[in-house]
């Protein structure tokens, strides 16, 4: 009989509006109730990106709880995943259309569910998740960006691209249209695995070499993700910076219950 495994999730984040910056305009939601995390870097000048983001990260986890206590788990997570981001951008885009004020507001979004054997994942811009996973980083999403379609179609290297001046310059965002596209996929989960959600405010400071060396180092999502805004901050902190990791732990029911009867027995 295979066993059953207990997953819990360890938490850390840290977000910093850098050293350039006059506020931050990013944003992120941890909801351990659905194990829901979003990160959302808002764009637009005038405050406006800090209400895309707030506006996208809370109405992505108003309509998965909906959803969740509705329709339980019998629905595809990846498709509920992806039509709450939807709905957030018509939101955002509305907001952007009606309030002269929010004229021109956009925002990145990622966005990851954990379920007991899975994680589900979508994003737009670019705003990423890696996972590291036996001492590797691997970057699980696809860059909505100028540079990124350059560097796909061959016409510059990725030498050239880490120090293009385009590289904030976004080909998909929140709210810019009616109707967006949203990357989405799913993967099993292991034990000891790390989930690292960021915004481009870390991406552009950091090397993807540079953070699995601190994921190597570090075990706690905290220690982490701190680090990883001071690095940031350290080499010049030219936008804001926001960090939120996710680590999976599981253990056997065998394991758990061998752990419960030492205990009572002590």
């Amino acid at each position: 009989m295979k066993s059953l495994e207990k997953m819990k999730i360890k938490y850390g984040f840290k977000t910093d509006k850098g050293l350039v910056r006059p506020n931050n305009e990013d944003c992120f939601v941890i909801d351990d109730e659905i194990n829901l995390i979003v990160v959302a870097d808002g764009a637009g000048g005038q405050a406006t990106g800090e209400v895309a983001s707030r506006i996208s990260v809370e109405v992505i986890r108003e309509q998965l709880k909906q959803k969740l206590s509705s329709k339980g788990k019998k629905e595809n997570l990846s498709i509920l995943l992806e039509s709450s981001i939807k709905f957030a951008n018509q939101i955002v885009y509305e907001a952007s259309k009606k309030y002269p004020q929010n004229q021109g507001m956009a925002t990145t979004c990622v966005a990851v569910l954990i379920d007991e054997d899975k994680f589900v994942f979508c994003n737009i811009g670019d705003s990423r998740l890696y996972l590291f996973r036996d001492n590797k980083l691997q970057l699980l999403t696809t860059d909505h960006s100028l540079v990124m379609e350059q560097l796909k179609k061959g016409l510059i290297t990725e030498e050239q691209a880490e120090k293009s001046e385009y590289k904030n310059i976004l080909t998909r965002a929140l709210g810019v249209s009616e109707n967006v596209e949203i990357d989405k996929n799913e993967l099993n989960h292991k034990d000891g695995d790390f989930l690292l959600l960021c915004t481009d405010g870390l991406t552009r400071m950091v090397n993807d070499t540079t953070i699995c060396e601190v994921l190597r180092k570090k075990n706690e999502p905290q220690e982490i993700c701190d680090n990883l805004v001071d690095l940031a901050n350290k080499n010049g902190g030219r936008d804001n910076i926001t960090v939120v990791i996710a680590k999976i732990q599981k253990e056997t029911q065998e394991n758990w219950l061998d752990r419960f009867w030492r205990s009572i027995k002590r």
